[in-house]
C-alpha cells in the first residue's frame, strides 16, 4: 500500500537525517492522519496520492511566493516536491485527457450543464494523474471544437 511506502521512506529520511525527505513526508502523513480521524477509517491509496497532490499544490505555492524574496525557501520548496512526485502515478499529457473527455463525453449538446457532467465523469479518473486546475479549461477547449 502507498501509506506503507510513504511512511518507510519516511523513517529511512530520519535515519539518514534527510530533513528535506522527512519534512515533505511528514506533511502527508499528517494530512493522511487528519483523514482518518476525520471519520474516513481505512485509506485507500487514491486517498494518500489526494493528499500527496495537496501538498505538492502547497508547496508549489511556496516555491513561487519565495521565488524572488527568499531563493534558499523557494529551493527548499521544489526539492520537496520532487520528493513527493515518487509518490504519484505517471502524470497524463493534455492530449491525454482531451481523449479521456472524448470518450466520455456522451452529451449531444455543449452547453455549460454538458460541461459540469463531463467534468463530473473525468475527476475520479484523474486523481493525482493530473492538475485538476486544468481540467475545465480542456473540456472547454473541448467543447468549443465540438459545435
Amino acid at each position: 500500500m502507498l501509506l506503507d511506502d510513504v511512511r518507510s521512506k519516511f523513517n529511512d529520511a530520519r535515519k539518514n537525517r534527510d530533513e528535506i525527505t522527512k519534512s515533505a513526508l511528514e506533511a502527508v502523513i499528517a494530512a493522511v492522519l487528519l483523514k482518518q480521524k476525520s471519520g474516513k477509517g481505512d485509506l485507500t491509496d487514491a486517498d494518500v496520492i489526494e493528499c500527496v497532490s495537496k501538498e505538492i499544490k502547497v508547496q508549489t505555492e511556496i516555491a513561487e511566493l519565495y521565488k524572488e524574496k527568499d531563493l534558499e525557501t523557494s529551493n527548499l520548496a521544489q526539492n520537496k516536491i520532487a520528493v513527493l512526485k515518487e509518490f504519484l502515478p505517471a502524470q497524463l499529457t493534455e492530449e491525454e485527457v482531451l481523449a479521456i473527455i472524448k470518450e466520455k463525453d456522451i452529451y449531444e449538446d455543449a452547453s455549460p450543464k454538458t460541461k459540469g457532467m463531463i467534468i463530473k465523469s473525468i475527476m475520479p479518473l484523474l486523481v493525482g494523474k493530473f492538475d485538476k486546475s486544468k481540467v475545465n479549461g480542456l473540456v472547454e477547449e473541448y467543447l468549443k471544437t465540438k459545435c
